[in-house]
């Protein structure tokens, strides 16, 4: 009679059917990255502009040089604080107080460099809807002050109202592309799909900074009114994203 083998528990003949699933699972393809839809198109569109800055914005800086430190801190403090009481008199001038740098100066005699004094400075900013008032001021701040750039800056309102009036252009803009696309490639429109606007593009330029000369420090010579005009500068907003053409 031929021997029966034992039978083998019901759990451990679940536990290797789930094993063999398993690596038969393993040891099959791997699912591929499903493909994107038909259809699907990726689009962006620009909307922009030349603006004027609204405000002027210039900074000066006081600057003594010498081997007393603490007397040109008390220089520098002296000049800043006339300068800052003589611009805030000023209808429609904003001042403040920017900042203030200690650096020792070195000179190479025969070969050997050494400390030759210190260089005290102290910057001041100023902000106006009026170039002509600016002008006139840094004339006359120019006698104990040196120029140091003079720009233009658009306010909060003129970048918000810039913002808004592009970003609807640009968003039109997008619009008519998607719809020209879904036409060209024989589909009856579009749905939208994930879409971003930017954020005003071009209002935040480099400052022009003025060339300083040397012979500068200490001058007392009342300088003439300058002529401030902010140039003009274009900024722009987009839109990029995409959409689904159907039928």
């Amino acid at each position: 009679m031929p021997q029966r083998l034992p039978a083998v528990p019901f759990f451990l003949r679940r536990g290797a059917m789930c094993c063999a699933l398993a690596l038969g699972a393993l040891a099959g393809p791997a699912w591929a990255e499903q493909p994107a839809p038909a259809g699907l198109l990726r689009l962006q569109a620009q909307a922009s502009a030349e603006v004027v800055p609204d405000r002027s914005v210039a900074s000066l800086a006081a600057v003594a040089q010498g081997d007393d430190l603490a007397a040109l801190n008390a220089d520098v403090a002296r000049r800043l604080d006339a300068a800052l009481r003589s611009a805030r008199a000023v209808q429609g001038v904003q001042a403040s107080t920017g900042e203030v740098s200690t650096q020792p100066r070195f000179r190479d005699t025969g070969g050997t460099v050494r400390q030759d004094g210190w260089t005290v400075s102290a910057v001041l900013t100023l902000r106006t809807a009026d170039p002509d008032k600016l002008g006139v001021l840094l004339g006359e701040l120019g006698k104990t002050l040196q120029l140091q750039s003079v720009r233009g800056e658009m306010s909060a309102t003129q970048r918000q109202h810039e913002l808004d009036t592009l970003g609807a252009r640009a968003i039109a803009a997008f619009r008519a592309r998607a719809q020209a696309c879904a036409r060209e490639f024989g589909y009856a429109g579009y749905t939208l799909g994930e879409v971003q606007l930017s954020d005003l593009q071009g209002a935040e330029p480099q400052p022009r900074p003025m060339m300083l000369q040397q012979g500068m420090l200490g001058a007392r010579a009342a300088q003439p009114a300058m002529a401030v005009q902010p140039g003009r500068r274009e900024v722009s907003v987009s839109v990029s994203g995409s959409v689904q053409l159907v039928r």
